[in-house]
């Protein structure tokens, strides 16, 4: 007798992507850039150095066969800047030919390559002239933009041009938590225009390179709560989201095709004349000590219909060694995902953040947040349970 279709609860749209998201840095090693040249100074929390990282650079076959084991049909990365532009106005052939292999390699395994143009590193030279602080920073962008839609333009139809624009701008010129580890509120506003302007340049670059190209940005929004019921607490709540969720899209939303979703921060308000601090006081938590809170993947999905624009989610996971809180953590989420979708929200499709552990930035390798773990000696990578849960949801397209 034949098999019987399992039943769905959950079902997702016929053309829906299923995939997960990484980043050259977090993954690929053997990189210089800005990153590589802060960390030699101790900057990172258990003492590493991102040195060959998950060594996807040559592995990247390897990785596209996991992509393939997962059912997943789409699978988001970002180039390396620093590889492909590596001086000024001098581009390596090397490097765009393997990129090119990577965009083709995902084509023929029947996998939509989603593609991020910048994820937060440099080239020395570029960072050594003032990084986006320097008013020639978005002509420049537009540069390297332009010659990468040449290269790959065949492969790739979704382009993410900008990865959370505001928690980089944030952390590294506001905080000083990164490089630059500046601390100042002028320089952060002028990273984020620099930021608006290089997005926009980017946009039309890639609309001239190809009519069929489709682009975005990767935005981190989160799920701000009030923690008193009082107007003032409310009226605070409401500017807080305007400002890290909304102002930016508001800058380039002329420019955007989709919005990329990335969502991972619940937080509840209390605000006072002296400013406002967040009261979470849930405990259910990953191993990073960030909220698990399903619901505010909806509540920020129902926020971004204002819009009107198709929505991917292109990252949203947790660190959890133990892996045993990523398989309730995806089917928590996919489900309020799937009751914005029949609320009206045009979500096109979900990226698991991560398909491998990897580099966590100024956290180094301690957080986990891979489908699959990796030893990062021998680069083994090895698939825990949530793997297979998640591949049989890609599997089913719903739960």
């Amino acid at each position: 007798m034949p098999e019987k279709k399992k039943k769905l609860k959950y079902k997702f749209p016929a053309e829906f992507l299923w995939g997960t998201a990484t980043s050259s840095h977090q993954i690929e090693g053997g990189n210089e850039n800005n990153w590589t040249e802060w960390e030699k100074g101790g900057h990172i929390a258990d003492g590493s150095l991102s040195g060959r990282a998950c060594n996807s650079w040559e592995l990247y076959k390897e990785d596209i066969r996991l992509v393939k084991e997962l059912h997943n049909n789409t699978y988001r990365f970002s180039l390396e800047w620093s590889r492909i532009e590596p001086e000024q106005g001098h581009f390596d052939h090397d490097a765009l030919r393997r990129y090119r292999d990577l965009a083709h390699e995902c084509r023929r395994n029947g996998i939509e390559p989603i593609v991020t143009l910048y994820h937060w590193t440099q080239p020395l030279w570029f960072a050594r002239q003032g990084g986006w602080l320097n008013k020639q920073s978005p002509l420049w962008f537009r540069q390297y933009v332009t010659r990468v839609a040449k290269e790959l333009g065949r492969d790739v139809t979704l382009w993410c041009t900008i990865n959370e624009p505001l928690i980089y701008s944030y952390n590294s010129y506001f905080k000083g938590k990164w490089p630059p580890q500046a601390r100042s509120f002028w320089q952060f506003k002028k990273v984020l225009r620099n930021l608006a302007k290089a997005h926009e340049l980017a946009y039309f670059s890639l609309h001239d390179g190809s009519s069929d190209c489709r682009v975005g940005i990767a935005k981190n929004n989160q799920f701000f709560e009030s923690y008193l019921n009082q107007w003032f607490n409310k009226m605070v709540v409401k500017l807080v989201s305007r400002f890290w969720n909304h102002s930016f899209l508001g800058k380039v939303r002329d420019t955007l095709d989709f919005i990329g979703l990335n969502y991972y921060f619940h937080n509840v308000v209390y605000a006072s004349m002296r400013g406002y601090v967040v009261m979470n006081e849930n405990k259910h938590i990953s191993d990073m000590g960030w909220e698990i809170f399903p619901r505010g993947i909806y509540e920020t999905l129902m926020e971004l219909k204002r819009y009107n624009l198709p929505v991917y989610i292109l990252e949203n996971g947790l660190a959890d060694a133990r892996d045993d809180r990523r398989a309730d953590f995806i089917r928590e989420h996919l489900r309020y995902v799937h009751q914005a979708i029949r609320e009206g929200v045009d979500v096109r499709g979900y990226c698991h953040w991560s398909l491998l552990d990897n580099f966590e930035w100024a956290d180094g390798f301690e957080p986990k947040f891979g489908l699959y773990s990796v030893n990062f000696k021998t680069f083994e990578r090895t698939p825990r349970a949530s793997a297979s849960v998640y591949a049989d949801i890609a599997q089913n397209n719903g739960f």
